[in-house]
Formats: structure tokens, C-alpha cells, sequence
């Protein structure tokens, strides 16, 4: 006897319990990430159940502003005290601020790829700068390692770069082969001039990988091309992630006349320039933030502020007197100002002092994605702590090196080791410091707790056990890293 066409079942789809009509079972709405997925045919197939509707939120889009070598003293939530940065602030002010954020790397490659992958770059040899202009051959970040981009377009997101890339030069490299399926504007290099044309092929704008013309001066340029996308996606099917990565204040040091005139009067003549170009970065992230707000998107997107790496001494960029700059392990080249913001999600004025990576960034851009972190992730998802108040655990170590140099945090402890450098005239170097106590890392404290430093080690052995060798040399002839700060900067 056939079952009765209003015989309800019960469909079980995550945590919730839905019942389910066969007479008129709903299908997803037009937003719902199964539509959005390559595996909606597959799901949505006679031979497997359809999921219950709005069974789970809808998915955000994802936000990414990466900003270059500027420091904790550079942007106002993180305590500058020369720059008016009142839409990074805005972020930190309507959401949530981490005050012991870090990067994976004191260096711009190596910390893009930890970013971009979700795991420490050392485990695919990804430890230094990569050298080469762009000649055929150069290395890049392994093709080998699924990024961001890729693992958000299996879910369903639409996928784009704006801005500097730096993790490989060569076809095989580029940002549209490895999981962007746009690239409004952008260059391939490490840096280049802000106003006017550069040459070599590191460093000439391209969209979609062709040439394009410089208009203006460079991070208003970009500033429009993100907001250019973030417009396009208004009433889209898809949810969507743009890496923004502006290339400000990285050298070369060039602001408008315009910019010049709004650095006030007591800033010091050395640092009036990197001043400008901060200006210039809050000012575009203000027009990503009008173009959300403008096309509606605004609560439907998690935006994430941070940088590449600390303060770049040659610039003259703030860390607010922590010790050492970009290049170093000490505190200076590693901690990052960093926000983020979900309107009607994360609470206004959040504060979260667990010390936290742009890995748990990454693994929570997928968790929200896909309602996992995928196990192959070296981060944590921060979903629950941002949006619920999970505790997370302050304990969790966290890990750097770059070849000789490494350092370990866990808790208010830190140890930093050099072979060969860093110490009393290049010396080797090792120094224990309780954070919390010492957050300008100045007083070691190996020798009153032979203990802490002894387990620190032993956890940094573990790791470093896990990784690759470097695919290639530190520096390839550059001056090496010198943890007093000094060096060439990168």
C-alpha cells in the first residue's frame, strides 16, 4: 500500500530536527549555499534526500584586508599616537579585537603563504622570501598546496585578488591557477612604485593576468577596483571572498601631495611619508566598507583586518616600542594588529586575549564556509569564540622559524633562539621572557627557569620535526636576518 502523500517524515540535518512534507517539501532559497555548490546536482538528486531548509545560517562572504609592514602603531585601535585611522578603527569598534595577534612569518612571502594555505609555511618549504624576478623557473608557493581560494570555490564562494600577490612569478604561480577566479587589479612582485609605471613583469599591473594601466596613485587604485567587486556581487547567487591586499605602506615611499597635507604638523619629518600611505590605506578601506553598506552586503560580511608582518624599520612604521622590526622574531616583526567584524554576529567592542594567527583566521574563514575546519589545517576555528563566547585555550603553543632563528609562545611565555646572531656582537642568542610581564622582551629569564625554557624547547622540537626543508636559500646574498632589527628590509 502506497504511504500517504501527507505523511510527514522527520529529516535529520545537522543539530536540528525538521519535519518534511512530501506533498510540498520546500527547496533551498535562492541564497542557500546548496545552490551555490558544484555538488548541488549530486545533493539535490532523486536518490538522496534534499537538506530541510535554512537548517543552517547562511553563509557570509569573507572580507580580507591584508595590509604591508605597518605596524601595531600605525592604525589607532592597536594604540597609534600620530595616525587617524577611523575606518580600521570603525572594524575594531563594531566588532572584535585580538590584543595578541600574530603572523606566521616576520617576512612578506612566507607569511602570505601561511595565510593563504591555512598551515605553517614551513611545512611545504616555504620558509624564506623567494627569489628571482620572474623569470621562467622561479620559485613560488608549491602548486602542490590547496589554498584558500580553492578550498572556498568546492563550497560554492566566487573567488578574487586585489592587489600584491608575492608568492610566485610564473604561470604555474599565478593567482588565477591557484584558486582565484578573479583579478580585478593587481602585480606579481613584492613591491612596487605607487604612482606612475614600474617595469619588469614583477611589478606591471595585470587584470586577469593581462596588462593594465596605472591610473592614479596605487592604493586608491585598488581601493576602487575592491570596492569595483564588491558592488558587482549585489544581489548574487553566490557568497563570495576577496583578498585584498593592498601593498601600503611597504616601500617605496610615495604619497600624494594631497595625502602629505593631512599628516598634521607633529609628526616627525622621518615618518611623514609612511603617515600619508596609512592615511591613504584607512581612506580605501572606507570605500570597501560604503560598498558593502551602498549594495546591501554589509551584514551578510565578515570583513578581517591585519598585516603581513611587523613594522619595517626603513620606513619608519611604529610598533609602539616593541622590541624589533619586520625580519625579526622578537615581538616587532611577528605581532599584527588585527580585527575583525560581522554586524548581528560578533559583538561590538569584543576583546580576545588568547593569542591568536592568521592560521586561526584562515581555519575560520573555511569553518564558516563549510561548517568544518578541515583537518589538514595547522589553525583553530574562532567561530564559537567570536559569536558565542567560547574561552579558547590561552595555552595553545604557537610556533616560528626561519632557518637558524625560531621562537615559540605559549601562554605569557616566550623563547627566542639564534645559532650564530642576534646576541651581544652576533653572538648566539637565546632569551626566555614572560610576555605579561615583559612585553618589550628585555629581561631573560633562562636562568631562573631552567624549567620553562626546557619544555618551550621541547615543544619547538616536536614541530620543527614535522616540517620540510626550505625548497630554498634565506635571502639568496641579501644581508641575513638580524634579530636586533637591522638588515635589509623585505
Amino acid at each position: 500500500m502506497p504511504l500517504p502523500r501527507s505523511l510527514l517524515f522527520v529529516l535529520r540535518f545537522s543539530s536540528f530536527v525538521f519535519p518534511l512534507s512530501l506533498s510540498s517539501s520546500p527547496l533551498p532559497a535562492p541564497h542557500s549555499p546548496l545552490l551555490a555548490s558544484p555538488l548541488s546536482p549530486l545533493l539535490a538528486s532523486p536518490h538522496s534526500p534534499l537538506p530541510a531548509p535554512h537548517s543552517s545560517p547562511p553563509r557570509p562572504n569573507l572580507l580580507v584586508i591584508l595590509a604591508d609592514d605597518i605596524g601595531i602603531g600605525d592604525t589607532g585601535f592597536s594604540g597609534s599616537k600620530d595616525v587617524a585611522t577611523p575606518n580600521i578603527d570603525r572594524l575594531a569598534r563594531e566588532g572584535a579585537v585580538f590584543t595578541a595577534g600574530y603572523v606566521t612569518a616576520p617576512v612578506c612571502s612566507p607569511s602570505r603563504a601561511g595565510y593563504l594555505s591555512g598551515r605553517y609555511q614551513q611545512r611545504f618549504g616555504h620558509e624564506f622570501n623567494p627569489p628571482g624576478g620572474g623569470r621562467q623557473g622561479s620559485p613560488g608557493l608549491p602548486t602542490s598546496v590547496k589554498l584558500l581560494p580553492a578550498r572556498l570555490k568546492e563550497v560554492g564562494y566566487r573567488t578574487a585578488i586585489v592587489g600584491k600577490w608575492h608568492l610566485g612569478q610564473t604561470q604555474e604561480f599565478h593567482p588565477l591557477a591557484r584558486g582565484f577566479d578573479e583579478q580585478p587589479l593587481g602585480f606579481l612582485g613584492s613591491q612596487r612604485n605607487y604612482l606612475g609605471e614600474s617595469k619588469g613583469p614583477a611589478q606591471t599591473l595585470q587584470k586577469d593576468g593581462k596588462p593594465a594601466e596605472a591610473k592614479g596613485y596605487l592604493t586608491d587604485q585598488f581601493g576602487d577596483e575592491g570596492a569595483a567587486f564588491i558592488t558587482r556581487q549585489k544581489g548574487g547567487k553566490q557568497p563570495w571572498f576577496l583578498w585584498m591586499a593592498f601593498n601600503a605602506s611597504h616601500t617605496p615611499l610615495e604619497a600624494t601631495e594631497a595625502y602629505l597635507a593631512r599628516v598634521p604638523k607633529s609628526v616627525s619629518a622621518d615618518r611623514r611619508t609612511v603617515v600619508a600611505m596609512t592615511l591613504a590605506l584607512d581612506d580605501n578601506v572606507g570605500k570597501l566598507l560604503k560598498a558593502l553598506e551602498a549594495s546591501g552586503q554589509a551584514k551578510d560580511t565578515v570583513v578581517v583586518f591585519t598585516s603581513d608582518n611587523g613594522a619595517a624599520q626603513s620606513s619608519r612604521a611604529s610598533n609602539l616600542g616593541l622590541r624589533g622590526w619586520k625580519t625579526t622574531t622578537f615581538e616587532g616583526g611577528i605581532r599584527s594588529a588585527m580585527a575583525v567584524r560581522w554586524p548581528g554576529k560578533i559583538p561590538a567592542g569584543l576583546s580576545l586575549a588568547a593569542p591568536t594567527t592568521t592560521l586561526d583566521l584562515a581555519a575560520t574563514y573555511l569553518e564558516l564556509a563549510s561548517g568544518k575546519v578541515p583537518s589538514d589545517l595547522d589553525g583553530r576555528g574562532l567561530a564559537a569564540a567570536l559569536t558565542k563566547g567560547a574561552p579558547l585555550d590561552p595555552e595553545r603553543p604557537i610556533f616560528w622559524r626561519m632557518g637558524d632563528v625560531w621562537a615559540v609562545r605559549k601562554g605569557d611565555w616566550k623563547l627566542l633562539c639564534s645559532k650564530d646572531r642576534g646576541g651581544p656582537g652576533g653572538s648566539p642568542l637565546t632569551l626566555l621572557v614572560n610576555l605579561k610581564d615583559d612585553p618589550a622582551e628585555r629581561t631573560d629569564l633562562s636562568a631562573k627557569n631552567p624549567a620553562k625554557r626546557k619544555e618551550l624547547e621541547a615543544a619547538y622540537q616536536v614541530w620543527t620535526a614535522t616540517l620540510a626543508a626550505p625548497l630554498w636559500k634565506e635571502s639568496e646574498g641579501r644581508p641575513p636576518l638580524n634579530q636586533s632589527g637591522a638588515g635589509r628590509p623585505r
